[in-house]
């Protein structure tokens, strides 16, 4: 007797394939529950291959802000895309959400408080991916989402530069760090450029997480001379296939002279990682220090405070990528604005001087400030990152033994929940 068609359940009415093309049109948030719905969706949904054709081919990225607050080590998150939808100043629903922290590091050689040992600043994101500099001399890579994560030890290079002497907070100007990914190779990529405190030489060490293993570059890298000669230290950031810094040659606090201060975007192409690139930056951008790097709408921004007018902010967003008359600047009328996202319409959401975070138009009004639920992330560190089921090269297995970089990895096969 054939089987009615009504108590067919999905997988039978529909082909594999199919299934698996609908699944790919869903928000990472919605395919976490969905894992539970059956062995074959769970299959489906974690599957490596179905992770990254997601993360390319998503029409719905989720876009969320992880920060460490000030108060706490915990780490929190706000979803981005639901923000710019609150009204009235309420974000609840925004879902400002804790979550599990960063995996802790044991150091037999380190015999200081073992709490310390949890302190870390976020570095920067790539592909769903939050790194970390955790005290006193490890990187860590983690995905929130997943829990997947990987410790990297950067005790070696910790013996001849100033890392494990830095608070947790900040670095020396002598240390310049990037995360990226390598597309040719399917690789995510640890870079760092040093100097050695005794022979006083630059190097420019690689780390690549599909061969857990660090490189040196010494000679192999064109190293430019400004970046030898930097006096402060600058996050990165991973975008069009590249890391970017921003760079200011010949910068100093203690220098009055504006006109010795140049400033010029680095580039290091993660598949080619042979030589540096620069995109200039405004004439006006120079004289600004500190000047910060962000991506706001899918293009490369700067931002900083005008010192010749402490009631504003300016912000120039590069809007066709590398093309030098597409820079377009904004003032923003706050003291300080450190802008976070754009909303559909355009309009800048960001941290200011006020509780929490506000949002501006284009011509620096003020539209909203999210002062209720916003005013619990006052932060440490922050990132902005699209959420992923991404892991990493060689997730799943053991610790690897005899690995010279001491590297721990781990692959928790749930979601953490929110």
């Amino acid at each position: 007797m054939e089987q009615d068609n009504t108590t067919k359940s999905i997988n039978d009415k529909l082909p594999e394939e199919l299934l698996r093309e609908i699944l790919l049109r869903l928000s990472v948030k919605h395919l976490a529950c969905l894992k539970c719905v059956s062995k074959l969706w769970n299959n489906l949904i974690s599957n490596p291959n179905f992770a990254k054709s997601h993360f390319e081919l998503s029409l719905a990225p989720t876009h969320r802000c992880i920060f460490i607050p000030e108060d706490t080590f915990d780490h929190r998150s706000i979803d981005l895309d639901a923000l710019p939808r609150a009204i009235h100043g309420d974000a609840a629903s925004a879902t400002i959400t804790k979550i599990s922290p960063s995996p802790t590091v044991e150091d037999k050689d380190y015999d200081l408080d073992p709490d310390f040992v949890s302190e870390c600043i976020i570095l920067g994101s790539c592909r769903g991916f939050i790194a970390f500099y955790q005290y006193p001399h490890f990187f860590v890579i983690w995905n929130p989402l997943t829990g997947s994560h990987r410790i990297i030890s950067c005790h070696h290079i910790a013996k001849f530069a100033d890392i494990s002497a830095q608070c947790f907070y900040s670095f020396s100007g002598d240390l310049l760090f990037g995360f990226g990914y390598d597309a040719i190779r399917d690789d995510y990529l640890v870079v760092l450029f040093w100097n050695d405190k005794t022979s006083q030489e630059g190097h420019f060490d690689l780390f690549s997480l599909r061969s857990n293993s660090w490189s040196s570059f010494k000679n192999d890298v064109n190293i430019p001379d400004q970046l030898k000669r930097r006096e402060n230290w600058a996050p990165s950031l991973f975008f069009n296939g590249a890391i970017h810094w921003l760079n200011h040659d010949g910068d100093d606090d203690d220098d009055d002279d504006d006109d010795d201060t140049t400033a010029t975007i680095l580039v290091f192409d993660t598949s080619e990682r042979k030589s540096f690139s620069e995109i200039p930056v405004p004439e006006e951008v120079g004289k600004y220090y500190p000047c910060h790097l962000t991506v706001l709408g899918g293009c490369l921004a700067l931002y900083y405070d005008k010192d010749d007018d402490y009631d504003k902010s300016v912000i120039w967003v590069m809007k066709e990528y590398n093309v030098q008359s597409s820079w377009t600047s904004y003032e923003i009328p706050s003291s300080y604005f450190e802008p976070v996202c754009l909303s559909d319409n355009g309009d800048f959401i960001g941290f200011d001087d006020s509780p929490g975070m506000s949002k501006y138009n284009v011509r620096g009004e003020l539209l909203l400030r999210f002062d209720r639920s916003c005013d619990q992330i006052g932060y440490i560190s922050y990132a902005v990152y699209t959420e992923s089921l991404l892991i990493l090269p060689n997730d799943g297995s053991e610790e690897k033994e005899g690995s010279s970089s001491g590297v721990k990895e781990t692959q928790e096969c749930c979601f953490k929940p929110r």
